[in-house]
């Protein structure tokens, strides 16, 4: 670079210090006398950046000084980037536009990069986008997510300024469909959960006044409720702008789901009790339908309020009011004039009734006895409306029957369809996703009819658990978009001529369950997505020979077919939990017993939460970790009370939900004892827990529901942890958690069932559900002949899995010992960064005791731990030693030791040399060795004391403290 460059570069720097007045007046008039080359050529002086003479540069001035900012930003030079362009900005020669774009640009790609620390992330993307907020208050996105961060860091003065900036750029909107904004619902939300009720009211009355005209009124009933509850000054702003009509519509219902299903406040309590309140008032109560339609509602915000007092005398309130109205359900018969009454009975009988009860009550035959009759009338409703559209399956079927079991019935394809929401982050996904992957595509051509899910592909695509399921192999894939009707999904199901149709949202669907009424497929059945649903078009529902007990048939018209399993899975994705960082935050000791109850709100019943405190009185050095969904904070409230009064309150800890499913499932592993909830106990969270090698203790109910744990468990064959009353569920709680032999007992347990058990084996679950499609078919003479299946049966083991001691001096029956050196008692020869003589899967545990500080940092270490990963199979143990650095460094500086001493602890760190194989090569601390162990593909990541295993340097102690880092890390 010639020296007039560089003394303007260094005059610009000076100025720049002594005054950025200055500087800004300088800036501009020396922009104007640049040339393009020369411009850049002092940008990238200024900013001390790469690459000035780079070809792909741009040649304009603007763009040059752009991709110098983007540069100079991306370093972290906001300071100087922010002095530079200021001035160009406001004298026009910059676009503030393209600044604003560059600014949010970087702090949305900052937002999502996973390779930076999250603190310093976090900094930086608030301060960029600061800075775009100085260029222009109006963009509504920027102050929204400027809002967002100044409640989560708790900044009262943040959170006026940005909620009236807000406020000011909601003023400039035309029309806005809140529907279409998860961002700004989410902070209406969080300003309702922190107790911003002023500004929360002033964003939501500014926003209504430019939602579509359908959604008005609705928003405004549902603003009422909250102000009536909280402020009633608040509420005369609504008056005239809603009916009691709204309080049942489509929008009032979708608009507090989008406030509160993941609330901490008590929002749905407040619209449950308002709902009852207007269902008792003088104006409805001659009105039969919009009574009964209120009450039902009120039960769907108290089931997510932890509720079960109220909602069980809403339940009585709607049979009463049925009662009242139809003494004899059973023979109710649907006609025109009945028609919409009768809709809204069933309904409020399947979808609210019969749905909240199975949180209450483990009474099946008095569940499903409702449940069949709302079924009933359901269906009849449905079949009368279709027969008025010419959409009747009986009419469909005389004139198609052929299309189904004409020619080519020996030797063709089943055509199978799976309906639901569930091909997503979902529970039912989360369970089904790899049976349904592992579905023979040479015997059957399969459909994935995506209904009720993301309102679109765009928005579905970001959802990994979509992806996986998009990416089948020989798959078709119907996506329904958010306003599609179900004769559409019926009528495309029909044209594609499906055999067998699996239904997998059970009673969570109401657009699903008309579907099925309406009939979709010859053969329909439930699965997997709650207990079946009882209407009279479903042939048939997959359990096993434990989710209903052998005499459920009785309660159920559906034929029960019992599959190995309800479920199976074969891996879960995953974000291993620090332990330190977890257990510090949470205030939990190395020796303490952790306890957790994992569930949304509407499985806390009061028998529940006493049960799991009993359990923590017994246990004295038990903490119970309490977390879930729903409303919370009355949980939280509930679960305070009863420990106060036990007298445990101080080993009671509250945890927010993870950020994430794969976080929680890291969290899972850092505990000791799942406490299930009853009489709905776990399904998706006890899976996840065996899955991470937690034992889950539940109590057996006579209901699908109340027996969803016991199946998972029974299948591992984990006997220990299933008991029959609430007494026995308290005792064993007890035992197992003071019994430290017993609890490792039933985590072996665990470990051994990963092998054989039929939960983790889907593929042998899909080999027994195609034998029962085809039972299936022919039985309903679809097809003529049964080709020959393998049903899935229990395979044997075909080999003993190897313990593998790396490293190892001491002979060990249950041991092999690999060394890089071959001596006497060594089995195998070979560096243990290559492991190709072992299959993968094939090593049951590997041991390894100062070993990895002997691979270096860069090329070796991150190839060993992937090797090792590899050849441990599922469930299989890595129990790792090094030297602990930290611990090492603290003992070399201790005041008082000996110059002996410090060359002891020098070459414990260093190596002995003796050899070339005896250096290190370097130094581990829990946080760096837990990096590279998750980053290997390890699922759980725990300290421990030691290993009891072997005589060596695992147990060293020097000064009185151990200087060995032992951790076991599981595949």
């Amino acid at each position: 670079m010639n020296p007039t460059p560089q003394a303007r570069i260094l005059e610009a720097k000076q100025l720049f210090q002594q005054s950025p007045d200055a500087f800004a007046e300088w800036l501009v008039a020396f922009y104007r006398e640049q040339g393009a080359k020369d411009w850049r050529e002092f940008l990238w002086g200024f900013f001390d950046l790469s690459s000035a003479n780079d070809l792909a540069s741009p040649s304009e001035p603007e763009a040059i000084t752009l991709s110098a900012l983007e540069q100079a930003l991306a370093a972290g030079q906001l300071s100087l980037a922010y002095q530079l362009y200021t001035p160009l900005v406001r004298t026009g020669i910059l676009s503030q536009e393209k600044v604003l774009d560059l600014l949010l640009s970087l702090a949305g790609r900052l937002e999502n990069s996973p390779t930076q620390d999250p603190q310093q992330r976090l900094q930086a993307c608030l301060k960029l986008r600061e800075m775009a907020f100085e260029l222009d208050p109006s963009r509504r996105d920027n102050t929204q997510v400027l809002l967002m961060r100044a409640l989560q860091a708790q900044d009262e003065l943040a959170v006026g300024f940005y909620g009236q900036a807000l406020l000011e750029s909601l003023g400039g909107e035309k029309s806005l469909d809140i529907t279409q904004e998860p961002l700004l619902t989410e902070l209406l939300a969080r300003l309702w959960d922190d107790g911003y009720l002023s500004l929360f009211f002033e964003v939501a009355t500014t926003l209504q006044v430019f939602l579509p005209e359908e959604q008005r009124s609705g928003f405004a009933a549902l603003l009422a409720q909250l102000a009536n509850a909280v402020d009633p000054e608040q509420a005369k702003r609504y008056e005239g702008l809603w009916t009691i009509e709204d309080l049942i519509g489509d929008f009032f219902q979708r608009a507090a789901r989008a406030f509160f299903q993941n609330s901490t406040s008590d929002g749905y309590s407040i619209l449950g009790e308002a709902l009852i309140t207007a269902a008792e008032s003088s104006q409805v109560q001659e009105n039969f339908t919009l009574r009964l339609s209120l009450l039902s509602e009120s039960l769907e915000k108290l089931i997510h309020a932890a509720q079960p007092e109220r909602i069980n005398l809403v339940i009585q309130k709607i049979i009463d009011l049925i009662l009242s109205r139809e003494a004899d359900l059973g023979s109710l018969r649907i006609n025109d004039e009945n028609l919409l009454e009768s809709l809204t009975i069933a309904k409020a009988i399947l979808f609210r009734v019969c749905f909240c009860w199975s949180y209450l009550t483990d009474d099946r035959s008095l569940i499903r006895h409702y449940q069949q009759i709302g079924g009933r009338i359901f269906n009849d409703c449905l079949s009368l409306m279709a027969s008025q559209r010419d959409f009747l399956w009986s009419e469909y079927w005389q004139k198609n029957q052929q299309d189904y079991c004409g020619s080519g019935r020996t030797k063709r394809k089943l055509r199978v369809g799976f309906l639901g929401n569930c091909f997503q982050r979902h529970s039912v996904g989360f369970l089904s996703e790899a049976t349904l992957r592992n579905l023979s595509r040479d015997l059957l051509d399969v459909v994935y009819y995506y209904y009720q899910g993301w309102k679109n592909e765009d928005m579905a695509s970001h959802d990994n658990m979509y992806q996986k399921f998009r990416s089948h192999e020989n798959l078709h894939f119907r996506f329904f978009p958010g306003e599609t009707k179900p004769p559409q999904v019926a009528a495309q199901a029909r044209e594609d001529r499906i055999d067998i149709m699996v239904f997998m949202d059970s009673l969570t669907s109401h657009d699903a369950s008309i579907v099925a009424a309406l009939r979709a497929a010859p053969i329909q059945i439930g699965w997997l997505g709650g207990d079946a649903v009882g209407l009279p078009e479903f042939d048939y529902f997959f359990a096993d020979p434990y989710i209903l007990p052998e005499d459920a048939q009785a309660d159920y018209h559906e034929k029960i077919i019992r599959l190995p399993s309800y479920c199976a899975v074969e891996y879960l994705d995953i974000t291993p939990a620090d332990e330190v960082n977890f257990k510090n935050k949470l205030r939990i000791g190395p020796q303490d017993i952790v306890f957790l109850t994992a569930a949304s709100a509407y499985k806390r019943t009061p028998e529940c939460i006493d049960a799991h405190l009993q359990i923590l009185k017994a246990v004295p050095k038990g903490i119970l970790i309490v977390k879930g969904s729903g409303e919370i904070a009355t949980v939280i409230r509930r679960y305070q009370e009863r420990a106060k009064e036990l007298d445990v309150l101080d080993r009671v800890r509250f945890l927010s939900q993870a950020s994430s499913v794969e976080e929680h499932r890291g969290q899972l592993a850092l505990v000791d004892l799942v406490l299930d909830t009853f009489p709905y106990t776990g399904a998706t969270h006890t899976m996840e827990a065996l899955y991470m090698g937690v034992p889950v203790l539940t109590l057996v109910g006579r209901h699908y529901y109340g027996r969803m744990s016991y199946s998972l468990l029974r299948n591992i064959g984990l006997d220990d942890c299933i008991t029959w009353s609430v007494e026995e569920f308290i005792e064993r709680g007890i035992q197992l958690a003071n019994n430290p032999e017993r609890l490792a007992k039933a985590k072996q347990t665990i470990r051994e069932s990963y092998s054989k058990s039929i939960i983790w084996d889907p593929k042998r679950l899909a080999m027994a559900i195609e034998k029962t499609y085809f039972d299936l078919a022919h039985k309903h003479q679809i097809i003529d002949q049964v080709p020959p299946l393998d049903g899935g049966e229990p395979r044997l083991q075909v080999s003993q899995r190897i313990r593998l001691h790396i490293g190892g001096k001491d002979p060990h029956p249950d041991w092999k010992i690999l060394d890089i050196q071959p001596r006497e008692y060594v089995d195998y020869v070979g560096n243990a960064m290559d492991l190709s003589q072992f299959e993968d899967n094939s090593v049951e545990a590997i041991y390894a005791s100062h070993v990895l500080e002997h691979f270096d940092y860069v090329r070796e270490l991150p190839v060993v731990l992937k090797e090792w990963h590899r050849v441990l199979h599922f469930g299989g143990q890595l129990m790792i030693s090094v030297p602990d650095l930290p611990t090492l460094c603290h003992l070399y500086i201790e005041e008082g030791a000996s110059a002996e001493q410090r060359f002891s602890i020098m070459r414990m760190m260093f190596g002995g040399q003796t050899d070339e194989y005896d250096y290190h090569k370097v130094g581990l601390s829990w946080e760096y060795l837990f990096m590279l162990l998750t980053q290997a593909g390890f699922r759980i990541i725990r300290k421990v004391d030691r290993f009891g295993l072997f005589n060596d340097c695992s147990e060293m102690v020097v000064f009185g403290k151990p200087v060995s880092l032992n951790i076991i890390a599981t595949k």
